[in-house]
């Protein structure tokens, strides 16, 4: 069954009051209140909590700029402060923008029809929900873009952005720790003053990139600030706009210096250079899809439209498990020794917490 619409018709004008009435008593999907003053139309709203209020400009007790603004202080953070207004004018002495600019939805001058008022408020209940659906979109695209951004910065992996130039555009804290340079005196710079091979190197990635859309597992040696050279692995792939334009490329490193110093053998450095090797591809691939999963079960529990306790508990245990893979995942390319134990008769695993 669909809930009524109430409107609150506020207004000294009983004729007018019966006229509303009877243009909404038409049609079953409103309800109408009717007050004769701002008094007894303040405390009709809090019993109420209709879905709009037309009030008159004129009344004996308030101004409709007067009740709006009461109504506004009385109401801030209330589940009531989004009720749509409408003032109702009887002449030309009010300031239609002032009342626009101070918060009302719409303005209708007196006299009107049954028709005309029915009509205006169905299309301003319309006109109110597009603004609110608007606004609440631009909150989930503003939450999304500062929960993203989040996820970046925080980033064990070192992160930047280049413009098709080569051109540094962004970099994340990781890249700032691990070249040693700060954001602001890494940004606008050429991105090449940090590979040892400098213009030659960064010629071979995008020689690379013209004919596929990323590089992964690129092993190269960057030059940090201190004027030390190390080795890391490189995974670049190519930024492109909504039209799908090349607008750059996006670079994910992540240091692999010394991952091999407590090998000895050539035998085990093989051994542990494939394993690192596959430990790290295993972590991409695995936290590509895994960051999508971990944001949106995340968003959706700070939607507060999601109430069913049952499904936030299990929106908790996603988060909580994806949390765990990831954890996994950071350990299994950090891997500095491999151990290995017996998983089952002929099979062996490797025991990660004693490889670290």
């Amino acid at each position: 069954m669909c809930l009524k619409k109430k409107v609150l018709y506020i207004d000294s004008d009983n004729d007018l009051r019966q006229k509303v009435k009877k243009a909404f008593n038409k049609n079953n999907t409103y309800e109408c209140y009717l007050c004769d003053s701002g008094i007894s139309g303040m405390e009709m709203i809090k019993k109420v909590e209709p879905d709009i209020v037309v009030v008159d400009y004129f009344l004996p007790d308030f101004t409709g700029e007067e009740f709006y603004i009461k109504f506004i202080s009385e109401n801030k953070n209330s589940n009531l402060e989004g009720i749509p207004f409408i003032a109702l004018t009887g002449n030309g002495n009010v300031d239609r923008s002032h009342l626009y600019n101070l918060g009302f939805s719409a303005i209708l001058k007196k006299p009107f029809s049954e028709s005309e008022i029915f009509e205006f408020v169905e299309d301003s209940l319309i006109a109110h929900r597009v603004k609110m659906e608007e606004i609440q979109f631009w909150e989930t695209i503003r939450e999304s873009k500062d929960f993203l951004e989040r996820v970046v910065e925080n980033n064990i992996d070192a992160i930047v952005t280049t413009d098709k130039k080569g051109v540094i555009t962004y970099c994340n804290r990781a890249f700032e720790d691990l070249t040693g340079y700060s954001f602001d005196e890494i940004v606008n710079k050429k991105v090449n003053f940090l590979l040892i091979n400098n213009s030659e190197e960064m010629l071979k990635i995008y020689e690379t990139l013209k004919h596929k859309n990323r590089i992964v597992n690129y092993k190269t040696r960057l030059i940090k600030k201190t004027g030390y050279s190390g080795q890391v692995i490189l995974s670049v792939s190519r930024m492109r706009d909504s039209s799908g334009e090349v607008v750059g490329a996006l670079g994910i490193i992540r240091d692999d210096t010394g991952h091999l110093k407590t090998v000895n053998s050539s035998d085990d450095s093989e051994k542990l250079a494939a394993i690192v090797e596959t430990a790290i591809a295993v972590n991409h691939a695995i936290n590509n899809p895994l960051v999508p999963i971990l944001g949106n079960a995340q968003f959706l529990l700070q939607d507060k439209n999601i109430s069913d306790e049952n499904v936030r508990k299990r929106l908790r245990v996603i988060v909580k498990n994806a949390l765990k893979i990831k954890e996994i995942t950071h350990k299994l390319a950090h891997i500095s020794h491999p151990v290995t134990v017996e998983y089952f008769k002929g099979t062996r695993m490797l025991d990660i917490e004693k490889s670290l």
